[in-house]
């Protein structure tokens, strides 16, 4: 008996269309895509200190974040915290590293490793004076903020206040329970943008769908509307869950051998994982100043 052909086998470089790894040349501008990007860029531009963006699990803040700095780095400088769970002393050593405010020596020598925060936070008041204004500063943009430690809260408040002519800040994260933001009241004063990410609309799974296929170069693949139906009501809407739905529908289509995916696929290959499990978490945000 023949085994069924992988998906790579049968479609080529289609198969990779769905990746569930965030990547800006996938980018596609939904509605709300579009004003929370024109916002966050208009927000950068104006000089505002700190930003937020929230949105849950899935939505693409990410690969938004990620399609900002591409837009960013010829203007500013940009470094980017993938991961909220970071103490004061790794978020200070990460921007230094990146924006190259330390020497390849003085990291080779662990200098940078064993200074302390009030070190830290000195030779980096310093690196942000020495920057030449026309360049604009620094842009920090922190991922998965909703796990920030208290101190790290406590830090990004401090650096927003003290170096607001030279650093902005724009978080990202999961909305609290009920739906607000849930920032803390010292971050809640300096926010003068807040966007939320909303899940795709079913004219926009549509087209999503065809416009990953197209970057992929897929174009001899298709999903039939029916198809679309089942993905945006067990989705969503929500990106990533669209996205996990249609890497099993082309296995479902590769081994029938068929080009076109149809619904009777897309719910065979939702039977084999529980949606419900892909529970979003929420901003739990706690600093010492909003005590």
């Amino acid at each position: 008996m023949d085994c069924p052909p992988a998906p790579a086998t049968f479609f080529g470089s289609a198969a990779g269309a769905f990746s569930l790894t965030p990547d800006p040349k996938y980018y596609f501008r939904s509605r709300s895509h579009s004003r929370a990007f024109d916002a966050l860029s208009a927000g950068v531009a104006n000089r505002e200190s700190m930003l937020l963006l929230t949105g849950d699990l899935g939505v693409g803040k990410t690969t938004l974040c990620r399609t900002l700095i591409d837009l960013l780095q010829c203007k500013t400088r940009v470094a980017m915290v993938g991961n909220g769970l970071v103490s004061p002393e790794d978020l200070l050593r990460l921007l230094l590293q990146d924006l190259g405010g330390v020497s390849k020596d003085e990291v080779r020598t662990g200098r940078l490793a064993g200074a302390t925060r009030a070190e830290l936070n000195e030779w980096f008041g310093a690196f942000l004076l020495s920057l030449d204004a026309s360049r604009g500063g620094v842009v920090l943009i922190v991922d998965e903020a909703q796990s920030l430690p208290p101190a790290t809260v406590d830090e990004i408040i401090s650096l927003a206040s003290n170096h607001d002519n030279s650093l902005q800040i724009v978080l990202a994260g999961q909305p609290a329970v009920g739906g607000g933001p849930g920032v803390p009241k010292a971050i809640d004063q300096l926010l003068a943008t807040r966007v939320r990410l909303l899940p795709l609309e079913r004219d926009e799974c549509d087209r999503y769908i065809v416009h990953r296929l197209a970057i992929a170069g897929g174009a001899g693949v298709v999903f039939d509307q029916r198809a679309i139906d089942v993905i945006h009501a067990l989705s969503g809407g929500v990106a990533r869950l669209v996205n996990l739905l249609c890497v099993h529908g082309l296995q479902q289509a590769a081994a029938a051998k068929s080009h076109r995916v149809e619904a009777r696929m897309i719910e065979s290959a939702a039977s084999d994982f529980e949606l419900g499990r892909l529970r979003t978490k929420r901003f739990r945000w706690y600093s010492t100043q909003a005590r």
